[in-house]
C-alpha cells in the first residue's frame, strides 16, 4: 500500500499496524470514504502551515517570493551580517 491510499474497513482492521506507518490513508465503506488517518508529523505540519498563513508578514514574504520580488541572500552573506 502506498501513502495516500484508500483501504476498506476490513483491510484497515487487518493491517492497522502496517497502515499507521504511512503518512495518511483513507478508510472506505461500500466505496465511500468514511474516515481518514493522518500521522502526527503530518498533522503538526498542517497546524504549523495554518499558523504561518495567519501571519500577515509571512503572507507578504510568500507573495514576494512567488512573484520573484523577494530578495535572496547567500548563507555566507547572512553569516557575515550576523557576526558583524
Amino acid at each position: 500500500m502506498t501513502s495516500h491510499s484508500t483501504v476498506t474497513v476490513s483491510e484497515a482492521q487487518a493491517n492497522l499496524p502496517k497502515l499507521i506507518r504511512q503518512d495518511c490513508f483513507a478508510i472506505a465503506r461500500h466505496g465511500k470514504v468514511v474516515g481518514v488517518f493522518v500521522s502526527k508529523d503530518r498533522m503538526e505540519a498542517v497546524v504549523e502551515s495554518i499558523e504561518l498563513l495567519a501571519k500577515p508578514d509571512f503572507n507578504k514574504a510568500l507573495k514576494e517570493h512567488k512573484t520573484g520580488k523577494a530578495k535572496l541572500y547567500k548563507v555566507e552573506e547572512l553569516d557575515a551580517e550576523m557576526s558583524a
